[in-house]
């Protein structure tokens, strides 16, 4: 049974010269960060930089718990749920972050029209590994 908390804040901390934005209003806290790269430098120091699927585990334990929910924002998109209201899924799994919501959709499709011609060759270079594999399977 969750246990009420309230977080109220309105914090702004620097991670490799990078603003990131953390809020909360109360049982909901919002991170905020420019780049995957300066939420990946985030998440590999300080008290959660060892094991990634376990610290994300103990985070969603710990907020679900307490009655919180976190979300992780891309530039203001939402990327990642985790505690009260996450629903993990199959990409989770894929990924090992249990405990974890992602929802890489609109972070993608930003990054897509930021630069067309690197998404372009990403996809086709998708689709020949998937091609790749298929005769592979097919072939044995």
């Amino acid at each position: 049974m969750a246990q009420p908390l309230e977080v109220l804040a309105d914090l702004q901390l620097a991670v490799d010269g990078k603003d990131v934005d953390i809020q909360s209003d109360g049982n909901h806290i919002v991170v905020d960060v420019p780049s995957l790269q300066v939420g990946r430098r985030l998440m590999s120091s300080g008290p959660l930089s060892r094991g990634g699927a376990r610290t994300s585990r103990r985070i969603h334990k710990a907020l679900s718990v307490t009655g919180l929910s976190a979300e992780i924002r891309l530039n203001g998109t939402p990327f990642a749920r985790l505690g009260r209201g996450a629903h993990p899924g199959r990409l989770e799994r894929l990924f090992g972050l249990p405990g974890v919501e992602l929802s890489p959709t609109e972070p993608v499709r930003a990054a897509a029209r930021r630069r067309p011609l690197v998404t372009a060759a990403v996809l086709l270079g998708l689709v020949l590994l998937i091609g790749r594999l298929v005769v592979r399977y097919v072939r044995s």
